[in-house]
């Protein structure tokens, strides 16, 4: 059989196209900027698990391909063509040049394809042993770890400073014999997956000269866990409290360090969770997954200046539970922050200075509640992350809006009202 010229298979990659190929196949409906369907390749009865990225999506973001996230089939057109009708590669050119006008060749596409090649069996996850999460945290104490010492010394209430070993050990935080620091990151089954090690400068700034290491990488645990022959995953960090949380908003940020600052400077993970992904390369649909089916609310935390790269990847996720915050800029970021400023850098310098957050303009979409706690965006209709850090820093101030939100939700419950004024439809004294 003659070998179909180079110059001939890429004008037919050049222009077939992922959506026009599958849809052939399989029904599709828009998701975002995304289209998913019922995958072709296993017993699926979940329209969401195969998703189809559109040619409309650059070739970086992985555009004009196709991906299932429970049987792992992915590719582009010839691929699924070889996949789901078992053609080879000539065949598949074949098929698409004759779908879109592109002479190939002479030879018919009604013979018989040899049977493909079986695929090798997939790798098990790697699996780390508990006992090197509860070793590690052992080590973890500020005399020896300089990030926990830096940050032990923020300048926390007296309530956050009591919780700091509560929230570095919910967060399992551990400590390497060397000074770095170990962010473990445990999946939703609270199975140790893998672990970053990170060297911290005493002023709480990452040493850049010394790149983050993984444990599995390191002197005698590389031989104790051999993670050539295994897949290697890596779950958001914190992504251990989802279950224990059922109920909270999930908020997820770039850093490791962040979230711990976050986490325990509000407290209160039953009603916001803090998670780290570790860098934008990670927020991905693999990480996302089981948040998007879970139907957790989340909100992306991105830097000052990551607002619009935050805003594309939420985009390409397409789900409608995952949107970007960017109202605590609004109200609490400063001119000194400087534009590479996240959440956490905004948060200690208005600990350290007492500086109090701005109040809001209110924009179309958006309403004020009482007492200026947060403006709510109308599409949710659900509460906004509880972001006042006034409210977290001063005792008095948190039972007074306790005190407001008790009457509010007395006042709705007893007047049937919905206006946001906590005196609405209360025409008693007391």
């Amino acid at each position: 059989m003659p070998k179909i010229r180079d110059d001939v298979v890429r004008a037919v990659l050049d222009r077939a196209r992922i959506e026009d190929v599958v849809g052939e196949f399989v029904t599709l409906r828009k998701a975002g900027m995304n289209m998913t369907g019922i995958c072709p390749f296993h017993d699926d009865k979940h329209d969401g698990n195969f998703i189809v990225r559109p040619s409309t999506i650059s070739e970086k973001n992985h555009g004009n391909t196709y991906r299932c996230f429970v049987c792992d089939k992915k590719g582009g057109p010839v691929q699924f063509l070889m996949d789901a009708e078992r053609m080879t590669f000539p065949d598949a050119i074949r098929w698409l040049g004759k779908k879109y006008c592109v002479e190939v060749d002479d030879v018919p596409l009604n013979w018989t394809p040899p049977p493909p090649k079986p695929a090798p069996p997939p790798l098990p996850r790697l699996e780390l042993p508990r006992s090197w999460v509860k070793r590690t945290m052992e080590l973890a104490v500020p005399d020896k770890i300089l990030f926990l010492y830096w940050f032990s010394l923020l300048p926390w209430s007296d309530e956050q400073l009591a919780r700091i070993r509560e929230t570095l050990w919910t967060y399992c935080v551990g400590g390497w014999r060397d000074g770095r620091v170990v962010f473990w990151q445990i999946d939703h089954d609270g199975v140790p997956r893998a672990a970053k090690l990170m060297k911290y400068m005493p002023d709480g700034h990452r040493d850049k000269e010394r790149h983050p290491g993984w444990i599995y990488n390191q002197e005698g645990c590389r031989e104790a866990c051999d993670p050539d022959n295994h897949e290697i995953v890596k779950p958001l960090f914190g992504a251990h409290l989802l279950k224990r949380y059922p109920d909270a908003v999930v908020n997820i940020v770039e850093s490791e360090k962040t979230a711990l600052v976050m986490a325990n400077f509000y407290g209160q993970l039953d009603r916001q969770l803090w998670i780290a992904c570790g860098g934008l390369k990670h927020l991905h649909l693999d990480s996302m997954q089981p948040l998007i089916d879970q139907g957790r609310k989340v909100w992306l935390w991105p830097d000052k200046d990551g607002v619009q790269e935050w805003q594309q990847v939420a985009d390409k996720l397409g789900a409608d539970n995952v949107q970007v915050y960017t109202r605590f800029f609004d109200t609490c970021w400063r001119e000194e922050d400087g534009q590479k400023a996240d959440c956490a850098d905004i948060i200690i310098r208005m600990m350290t200075k007492g500086d109090q957050p701005r109040e809001p303009e209110p924009k179309n979409d958006e309403t004020v509640s009482v007492a200026g706690i947060d403006c709510v965006p109308v599409e949710w209709n659900t509460d906004e992350p509880f972001l006042d850090p006034i409210e977290y820093i001063d005792p008095r101030v948190r039972e007074w809006r306790e005190i407001l939100r008790n009457k509010f939700n007395f006042n709705k419950r007893h007047n049937g009202t919905t206006d946001n004024n906590p005196d609405a439809g209360n025409t008693s004294d007391s």
